[in-house]
């Protein structure tokens, strides 16, 4: 394994924000589509979703960093 080590913890917290990308794509935006104010919440939900796939790279990079040399 070469000396790295997987931070379970940037683990799981990439997952959950995978799942809740998924979930404004696909079950939350489908089902707002019949509001007046779709293109506003639209809009919104772009925005949150490029926020959180930001995220998901910092930690999917965090995961697979190779730890830092204890002293």
């Amino acid at each position: 394994m070469n000396g790295r080590k997987i931070n379970i913890f940037y683990l799981l917290s990439f997952i959950c924000t995978i799942f809740l990308i998924a979930y404004i794509s696909l079950i939350f935006l489908p089902q707002a589509a019949s509001y007046v104010e779709y293109p506003g919440i639209r809009l919104f939900m772009i925005a949150i979703i490029a926020l959180l796939l930001i995220a998901a790279g910092i930690q999917l990079f965090l995961l697979v960093k190779p730890p830092q040399s204890e002293e």
